[in-house]
Order: C-alpha cells, then sequence, then structure tokens
C-alpha cells in the first residue's frame, strides 16, 4: 500500500506549515539585524518600528515587533501547511515545488501585506520622527534600498519556508507508509 503527502491529516500540516514559518522567520531573523547596520541604525531600528505603531516605545517596542514578525512567519507557514492539502495541484511533493510555491507565498504576502503596510503605515510614522531623528531620516533616505532588501529577504523565507515543509512532509508520508505497512 502506498501513501502519499496528499494523505497527511489537516492537523499535521497544519503543524508542519508553523513550523515551517518558523524557521523560514529564523532564517531571516539576523539579516534584519545586519540590515539595520548596514543603514547605520541602531540594532533593532527594524523591529522597533514595527511596534511604533502601537504605541510602545524603546526596547519594548523592538521585542514587540520580534514577536510579532515571528508570529506573522508562523501564520504564514500555517496557512501554506493547510493550502498545500486544499487541492491536488497545490501539494508540495518536492522540494523544488516547495520552494517555488513558498516563494510565490512570500511575493503575495509581500505585495498584499508589506507594501501597503509599509506605504500607509511605517513610512507616515518615520516621516512624523516618531522615532529617534536620526534613524527616522536614515531610514527614509534608504527606503527604496530597503523596500528591495525586503523583497529578497521575503523570498528567502518563502524558499526555506517550502523548501522545509517539502522535506517535512516527505518526512512524514514515509513513517505513514512505514506505519500501515506494519
Amino acid at each position: 500500500m502506498t501513501t502519499t503527502v496528499s494523505q497527511l491529516s489537516f492537523t499535521k500540516r497544519v503543524q508542519i506549515g508553523c513550523v515551517a514559518g518558523l524557521v523560514g522567520g529564523f532564517a531571516i531573523f539576523v539579516s534584519i539585524f545586519v540590515i539595520d547596520l548596514s543603514l547605520g541604525a541602531s540594532q533593532g531600528t527594524f523591529y522597533k518600528v514595527v511596534g511604533l505603531p502601537a504605541g510602545i516605545a524603546g526596547i519594548y517596542a523592538t521585542l514587540f515587533g520580534m514577536v510579532l514578525h515571528m508570529l506573522t512567519a508562523a501564520l504564514m507557514g500555517t496557512i501554506f501547511g493547510i493550502g498545500s492539502g486544499i487541492h491536488k495541484l497545490l501539494e508540495i511533493s518536492s522540494l523544488k515545488k516547495g520552494a517555488v510555491a513558498g516563494i510565490v507565498t512570500s511575493l503575495v504576502v509581500f505585495l498584499v501585506f508589506f507594501m501597503p503596510i509599509s506605504t500607509f503605515l511605517i513610512i507616515p510614522l518615520l516621516q512624523s520622527s516618531a522615532i529617534e531623528l536620526g534613524e527616522a531620516s536614515q531610514l527614509l533616505v534608504s527606503m527604496e534600498l530597503i523596500m528591495i532588501g525586503s523583497l529578497e529577504l521575503h523570498v528567502v523565507f518563502g524558499m526555506v519556508m517550502g523548501i522545509f515543509f517539502a522535506v517535512a512532509v516527505q518526512h512524514e508520508s514515509k513513517k505513514l507508509v512505514e506505519a500501515t505497512a506494519v
């Protein structure tokens, strides 16, 4: 009896997707701090800017931004996992398909969520100098570079998430085959 990826349970897909999203989120975690450094901003500025619209300042804004970013990554992975089981065409059956599906997913999230949030919330916040003037002005001057870098990071996130998901579902499918063979 052969078992395929499509026979994985909804719960298993949700679990694998959530973990895959977190793996993708951690994969770009360090890069975000490197971007802060390369822009001459203090460490954690990206995450601080995410926390400021919530009315939080200082280190708490940075921590809030970090947690929110990782929760978003977990949610993206969870939805990715659910989506992979909706139709046979969406099934992640190979590393290549996982990478491509992850990249497409991350590009959609970039265009539908990241760009509007950046354009209508973050940039106006920076322009109003809600954070220290030096950081705000440095970020505004580098906004085009930030957007390009963010696009690249979303692609890396998606690729890592998709490949991790593909490896994990293949592993779980193999375990399912072995369990049904006994």
